[in-house]
C-alpha cells in the first residue's frame, strides 16, 4: 500500500479531499468539521498501523471503523432493513464460463463465501440469477441482515450493503447508492468512501434489478453506470448484479461482452450463481413457519401440500416458486380457500396464477372489507380493478414502485367523481384504502406499494387493456407506451386479460401498429407495440391476415407461436428468438433481423423476404451447442432457405460468397473469444488451459493476426510469475458481425477476417 492509495482512501471521507495534508507520516484532515490528525506507521512486514487518539490500530481497521463507521452502517441495517421471514434457503449453482455447473447447494452459504474470498488482481462480478419470484431479493435481504448481525459480534469483517434499484428510475449507480445511503442516515458516508470501502474489502455490494435498469434507461447507460463503479475499483472488491435468467440465457454473450469491452485496463471476472426453483422440502418449510400477521398458521402443512399437489399436479408453478408460496400460504392461513378451492381460482395453467391470487384477494376486499354497514360493496370488482390500475399508473408515470398515500388517495377521488359515488362511501373509500391488501404500507415512510412486483406488472396490464379498447384513449394510450419500456410479463397479461376472439385479437395489433408507425421521435412506442402484437397474435389460435408496421421485437416473444399469412413492415428484430416457431406464407418488408435463434421446430414454410429486408446473426440453438453466430450473407441465406423460406427476387442477399476459415483455425479463434464471456482479460495460463491441443495452431495462426490489425492488445499482468495478459479492443460481437466483409465497421476488423482467410 503506497502514500497515494492512503491519501485517495482518507480523502473521500474527509469534507474537503484537496485538504488533506501528508507530512512525514502526520496526515491531517477534516471530519465532520473537526480536524484530525494521525500517524502512519509501517511494521517489520510491511503492514500499515495508524496512531490515533493514543491507539495504535491496523490501517484495516482504521478505514472500516475510524473512516467508514461500520459499526454504525451495521446497526443502521439491522434497524431500518427488516429481516426476511420466514426464510427458507434456497439451492443455488456456480456456472462456469463453458456453461457448466456445480451440484446445487445452499444459496445463502455460497453467496456468502464467494463474498467472503478475495479475488487477487481483479474484481469479483457476480451475477445471480433467478426467474422472477424465486428468492433474489429475499436471498439478499437475508445475507445483508446475517452479516451485520456477524459484524456487531465481531464474527465477520466485511458488510453487504443491499442497493435495491427495483422500481426505481437511475440513470447512475451513484444515484443508488446515494439514496440507500441517506435512507439509513449514515454521516459522513458517501458514494466515494463506499468505492473505498468495496475496493479493500470491507464491503461487498449488491445491485438488485439490474436487467431492470437495462431496460429502464437503456442497455448503454446502465452499462456505463456499472462500467464506471468497476473502473474505480480497479481489479478490487466484489459486485453482486441480480438479474433474471433470461437477462443471461442469451447464447450471443452480447450482454457481458458489451460490459466487459468497455473495461480496458480493468481486470473483471464474471460468475454466474444461479438460484434454483423450490421442492417440496423448501415449500412443505415455509408452510409450517409461516405466520400471517394476523397471527394465523397453516394447520397440518404436510398435508395441505399433499392436498395441493393432488389437486394441482407435483409440478405446477405455484408449488414451486416463492413468492407464489407465499402468496398460498397467507390464503391457507386465514383460512379463506380450502386446497380444492384453490385448484378452482388458479387452475392448470401456471401463466394465469398471478391473476387468479391477485382476484382472490380483491374479492375478499369486495365480499368481506369493503362493505357497509346493510352488507353492500362500496366498490364493485371492477371498479377495485380499475382503482388499482390507476394506481399503477401513476407509478408508472412516476417511475417509481410506491406513492405517497395523499397521492394514493387523490387517484381515488379522481375515480370516485367519475363513478358518483355518494359522499359517505367517498368517505370510506378513502380510509379504507390506507390498508389494501394489495397495497400494504411501503420501506419508504407514508407511501404505499403493491406487495410485489408481479402485483404491479399485473395492474399495468389491466390498465393497458382498459386504455385499448376504449379507441378515444388514443392519446393517452401514447402517453403511457411512450413512458418506459414495458416489463415482458406485462405484455404477456395483456394478451389474455381481455379474452378477445381472433377479429378483435387483430384490431388490437392494427391499434398499436398504427401508434408505432405514426412515431415522430424516438420513445418507447415501437417497443412496446411489438411486445403487445407478438403477444396478441401468439395467444391467438387463428389470426386473420393482418400487418405489423414500424414495430421493434426482441428476445423470445414469438418463441412457439403459430402464425399464417402474417406482414411484416419496416420492422426491426433484434436477437429474436424463433423456437418452436411455425410462420407460414408470413412475408417480411423492409425488415431488418439482427440475431435470429432458431431450432429444430421452426418452420417459415412459404414464407418470403423481399429486396429491402435484411437478415443477419442466425444461430441455431441445440442442447449444449457452443457455436457463435454467423453474420455472413450467403450463410444466413441458405439457412432461411433450409428453414423453408424465400426471396422475392433472385438476387436478394446475393452476394460474392465468402470464402471459408480453415475448421481448426476458426475453431481455435472462437474458444477463445468464448474466454470473454466472463473476464476482461486472459492469460497464457488460462489460453493453454482453455484452447488445449488447440493453443499452439492459435498462438502461431490466430494471436499475431489479432494483435496486428488491433483487435487484441497486451497489457499488465498484475499476478505472479511472468507471462502475458491480453484483452479485447472491441466486443466479441462486433467481432463476429466483421466477418461479413460487407459490415459497416472499422476497416481493421474486416481485414483480419480476410487475413486468416488468406492463411
Amino acid at each position: 500500500m503506497d502514500v497515494d492509495e492512503i491519501r485517495a482512501d482518507i480523502a473521500a471521507f474527509a469534507d474537503r479531499e484537496e485538504d488533506v495534508v501528508f507530512d512525514n507520516g502526520m496526515v491531517v484532515y477534516e471530519r465532520d468539521r473537526q480536524t484530525v490528525e494521525c500517524r502512519l506507521l509501517q511494521s517489520p512486514g510491511g503492514d500499515v498501523n495508524v496512531q490515533l487518539n493514543g491507539r495504535t490500530i491496523p490501517y484495516s481497521r482504521f478505514i472500516g471503523e475510524e473512516l467508514g463507521r461500520l459499526s454504525v452502517l451495521a446497526e443502521a441495517i439491522k434497524q431500518k432493513r427488516p429481516d426476511v421471514s420466514p426464510y427458507v434457503d434456497t439451492q443455488a449453482t456456480l456456472v462456469d464460463d463453458s456453461g457448466s455447473k456445480d451440484e446445487p447447494t445452499s444459496a445463502l452459504e455460497l453467496l456468502s463465501e464467494r463474498c467472503g474470498e478475495t479475488a487477487f488482481g481483479e474484481t469479483r462480478l457476480i451475477f445471480l440469477t433467478a426467474d422472477a419470484g424465486e428468492g433474489k431479493t429475499a436471498l439478499l435481504r437475508r445475507l445483508t441482515r446475517r452479516m451485520a448481525d456477524r459484524y456487531t459480534s465481531g464474527e465477520s469483517a466485511w458488510l453487504l450493503l443491499h442497493v435495491d434499484t427495483q422500481g426505481r428510475s437511475f440513470v447512475r449507480l451513484e444515484e443508488a447508492v446515494a439514496k440507500d445511503l441517506g435512507q439509513l442516515r449514515i454521516s459522513g458516508l458517501f458514494y466515494s468512501g463506499i468505492i473505498r470501502l468495496v475496493r479493500h474489502g470491507l464491503v461487498k455490494i449488491a445491485v438488485d434489478g439490474f436487467d431492470e435498469l437495462l431496460a429502464e434507461i437503456g442497455s448503454g447507460e446502465a452499462y456505463s453506470g456499472l462500467g464506471a463503479f468497476l473502473k474505480q475499483l480497479d481489479g478490487r472488491g466484489t459486485v453482486i448484479a441480480a438479474a433474471r435468467s433470461a437477462y443471461f440465457e442469451a447464447e450471443n454473450y452480447t450482454a457481458q461482452s458489451h460490459l466487459l469491452s468497455s473495461l480496458p485496463d480493468t481486470q473483471v471476472s464474471v460468475e454466474q450463481m444461479k438460484l434454483e426453483r423450490w421442492q417440496r422440502k423448501e415449500s412443505e418449510q415455509f408452510f409450517r413457519n409461516f405466520r400471517h400477521p394476523s397471527g394465523g398458521k397453516i394447520e397440518n402443512p404436510v398435508q395441505v401440500y399433499d392436498d395441493l399437489a393432488s389437486e394441482l399436479g407435483p409440478e405446477h408453478v405455484v408449488l414451486h416458486s416463492p413468492f407464489l408460496v407465499l402468496r398460498l400460504a397467507m390464503i391457507l392461513a386465514e383460512k379463506l380457500m380450502t386446497p380444492e378451492e384453490i385448484k378452482e381460482e388458479i387452475g392448470p395453467s401456471g401463466f394465469s396464477v398471478v391473476p387468479r391470487v391477485i382476484k382472490s384477494f380483491v374479492k375478499r376486499e369486495v365480499a368481506e372489507k369493503w362493505r357497509d354497514q346493510n352488507g353492500q360493496p362500496y366498490l364493485s370488482m371492477d371498479q377495485h380493478i380499475a382503482l388499482l390500475s390507476m394506481i399503477a399508473e401513476e407509478m408508472w408515470y412516476q417511475s417509481t414502485d410506491s406513492l405517497p398515500l395523499d397521492v394514493v388517495q387523490l387517484v381515488a377521488e379522481t375515480l370516485m367523481e367519475d363513478w358518483e359515488l355518494t359522499q359517505s362511501a367517498r368517505v370510506q373509500v378513502i380510509e379504507r384504502v390506507k390498508a389494501h391488501a394489495l397495497l400494504p404500507v411501503s420501506t419508504t415512510p407514508g407511501h404505499l406499494s403493491f406487495d410485489h412486483e408481479g402485483f404491479l406488472n399485473y395492474f399495468l396490464a389491466e390498465r393497458l387493456d382498459a386504455l385499448m379498447e376504449d379507441r378515444s384513449q388514443d392519446n393517452q394510450l401514447r402517453g403511457f407506451l411512450e413512458r418506459h419500456s414495458l416489463p415482458k410479463i406485462t405484455g404477456k397479461w395483456v394478451s389474455v386479460i381481455g379474452n378477445r376472439s381472433a377479429d378483435e385479437s387483430s384490431e388490437v395489433i392494427r391499434f398499436v401498429s398504427s401508434l408505432a408507425a405514426r412515431e415522430v421521435r424516438s420513445t418507447y412506442i415501437k417497443q412496446n407495440a411489438g411486445l403487445i402484437a407478438a403477444n396478441v397474435a401468439s395467444a391467438c389460435a387463428q389470426l386473420p391476415e393482418v400487418t405489423l408496421e414500424a414495430m421493434y421485437f426482441e428476445g423470445d416473444e414469438w418463441k412457439e407461436s403459430h402464425l399464417s399469412h402474417v406482414t411484416f413492415k419496416r420492422c426491426n428484430f433484434i436477437d429474436i428468438v424463433l423456437n418452436g416457431c411455425v410462420w407460414e406464407h408470413c412475408h417480411f418488408t423492409n425488415c431488418q433481423i439482427d440475431g435470429l435463434t432458431y431450432d429444430l421446430k421452426t418452420s417459415l414454410n412459404g414464407s418470403r423476404f423481399d429486396e429491402s429486408s435484411l437478415v443477419l446473426g442466425m444461430l441455431k440453438d441445440e442442447h449444449g451447442s457452443k457455436e457463435f453466430r454467423t453474420y455472413v450473407l450467403d450463410r444466413c441465406q441458405a439457412i432461411l432457405e433450409s428453414l423453408g423460406a424465400g426471396f422475392l427476387h433472385e438476387q436478394t442477399f446475393q452476394h460474392d460468397k465468402v470464402r471459408q476459415i480453415k475448421a481448426d483455425v476458426r475453431n481455435s479463434l472462437d474458444a477463445f473469444l468464448r474466454i470473454f464471456s466472463r473476464t476482461t482479460g486472459t492469460t497464457d495460463r488460462v489460453i493453454n488451459t482453455k484452447l488445449g491441443k488447440r493453443a499452439p495452431l492459435f498462438r502461431s495462426a490466430v494471436l499475431p493476426v489479432l494483435i496486428k490489425h488491433g483487435l487484441v492488445r497486451r497489457t499488465q499482468y498484475r499476478g505472479g510469475g511472468q507471462q502475458n495478459r491480453y484483452e479485447l479492443a472491441y466486443p466479441v460481437e462486433q467481432i463476429l458481425k466483421s466477418e461479413n466483409p460487407e459490415a459497416p465497421l472499422p476497416r481493421n476488423l474486416v481485414e483480419f477476417w480476410e487475413t486468416l482467410r488468406r492463411n
